[in-house]
């Protein structure tokens, strides 16, 4: 399998734990606050989205600064590819972390579940792409 990340033309698996092991760094200490807890019962939908918005420009931005730069017209596929897997897969890691800690149970509205896979996301978003993006080539 060729592994040739640094330039963005294969997401591995060495990217995506890098991705879970970055959007952990701050997705379990956001997780635990009770703050959090409390503003995603009276976020707005909105709001929230607009949270998620901007964690997709931010990983859109690194990644294209990162691995495609110069080249998104010829790549612009995995481009997309990359930052919808770097957004789900914090969203993964946000939500697994959430229900671990008790935070994401089946007698919540799903609206409060969303609003908080969204803000523990947020930061976590950052960590994992930065994370991932630190990585320099990958040994063949």
């Amino acid at each position: 399998m060729e592994r040739l990340t640094s330039s963005g033309q294969r997401l591995v698996w060495r990217d995506v734990s890098e991705m879970v092991v970055g959007s952990c760094v701050l997705a379990f200490p956001v997780s635990v606050t009770e703050e959090v807890w409390r503003i995603s019962e009276t976020l707005p939908g909105l709001k929230a989205l607009y949270m998620s918005i901007w964690s997709v420009i931010f990983i859109a931005l690194f990644t294209y600064h990162r691995y495609f730069s110069g080249q998104l017209r010829e790549r612009s596929g995995r481009f997309v590819f990359r930052v919808c897997a770097a957004y789900f897969v914090t969203m993964v890691t946000s939500a697994s972390i959430l229900w671990a800690v008790g935070q994401l149970t089946t007698a919540e509205t799903v609206g409060i579940a969303i609003n908080r896979v969204v803000i523990v996301s947020f930061p976590a978003s950052f960590a994992a792409t930065v994370v991932d993006g630190m990585s320099r080539n990958h040994a063949p």
